[in-house]
């Protein structure tokens, strides 16, 4: 094939080349990557560099104003840019990586003919803090657009969104995130055995307020919580289980991350109003083990054809503690057929969601 000898280069935050040959992580992550090495394709990988204080506190106070992650300066160097010179097909995973690589960009896209792709990740529902600076917010999203030949929405309502905000464009298409089911698997998992509440999570968008209080006002149900919160992680209830965890900070294997499934009996995701499909990744791999999960139905879920309430998932219209606690009770307490729902989750995940799917859609986009 003449796309093997074309160069595709992805461009991560961090967290993915020493974890290439590592077995106790799952595909997920890569996009592709992984999986496009392992088939002989030219395929190299960068990720943001280490950066002084200085830097790091213009990037912060930068993206603080416009609401915008503009890490200007993580990947913006002459040595990056002589890579990228020689790259036809560019891969950009999320929009920090997009507004990363921007500069370098506008400088290739004038000398240089290469194919951009990126991954979006909540782009278009950013909240603004300072309201002066919205012109300026959207003028930086239409110019990183420019500069990108086709962007990946994660979740329907984000991609409806920016087309609402932004106006339609051929750059648009919805590509949902898919996970490793080989991976995300238990042998003879039996989820009538299990009795623990799970929480996993850390990105901005988890309503870890509603999560204490929900724990909280359960004192007699044992729970077990992933994160790397402080707040979470310094609330010292006592019938939590705490694992100080963060797949980017690497405190966690997915192969560890499997067996805390495996001892679930529900996993919750309560989340915070946004378009941004929160909690995607966290909801498909339980579901492919089979564990059932009870899930904030935000404006931003990624895919209400498939997810169907009370059949392969369990959706929760409100953010009231005592709601939350009431439904887990029911859930747990009522004859609720949880190998039906396990069943049931696991085949929708295995026919709709798995990475398989989203390889062969990637070789499709390359050819």
């Amino acid at each position: 094939m003449v796309i093997l000898m074309k160069k595709i280069t992805y461009i991560f935050s961090k967290g993915r080349i020493n974890r290439l040959d590592n077995d106790n992580y799952a595909e997920d992550f890569f996009y592709g990557a992984r999986f496009l090495l392992n088939k002989g394709f030219n395929v190299q990988i960068l990720e943001f560099n280490n950066i002084n204080s200085v830097k790091k506190k213009i990037e912060y106070y930068l993206s603080k104003l416009v609401s915008l992650p503009l890490y200007i300066f993580s990947i913006t160097n002459k040595e990056n840019y002589r890579k990228l010179k020689e790259t036809d097909y560019l891969v950009l995973i999320s929009e920090s990586a997009g507004f990363a690589s921007l500069l370098l960009l506008i400088l290739l896209k004038k000398r240089h003919k290469i194919t951009t792709y990126l991954f979006v990740m909540g782009l278009y529902s950013k909240e603004m803090k300072f309201k002066f600076f919205n012109k300026t917010h959207k003028f930086l999203i239409k110019l990183l657009e420019k500069y990108i030949d086709h962007l990946f929405f994660l979740g329907i309502e984000e991609l409806n969104y920016a087309i609402k905000e932004y106006g339609s464009s051929k750059k648009y298409s919805f590509l949902p995130f898919h996970i490793d089911t080989n991976f995300w698997f238990v042998k003879h998992f039996e989820i009538n055995k299990n009795n623990k509440i799970l929480f996993i999570g850390n990105d901005g968008n988890r309503d870890f307020n509603l999560l204490i209080d929900i724990v909280t006002k359960m004192p007699n149900q044992e729970f077990i919580i992933v994160t790397s919160n402080q707040k979470v992680l310094e609330s010292n209830l006592e019938n939590v289980e705490y694992i100080n965890g963060s797949w980017d900070k690497e405190k966690i294997t997915d192969l560890e991350l499997k067996k805390v499934y495996s001892k679930a009996k529900l996993v919750i995701l309560p989340l915070k109003e946004t378009f941004q499909p929160s909690g995607q990744s966290v909801a498909l791999q339980a579901m492919s083990i089979g564990v059932p999960v009870l899930i904030s139905k935000t404006i931003g879920f990624w895919d209400r054809e498939n997810f169907i309430d009370n059949e392969n998932i369990f959706f929760i219209d409100n953010d009231r503690p005592v709601e939350w606690k009431n439904k887990i009770e029911h859930l747990i307490n009522e004859k609720i057929n949880y190998e039906e729902i396990s069943n049931n989750a696991r085949q929708m995940i295995k026919e709709k969601y798995s990475i398989s799917n989203f390889e062969n859609k990637l070789l499709e986009e390359l050819e």
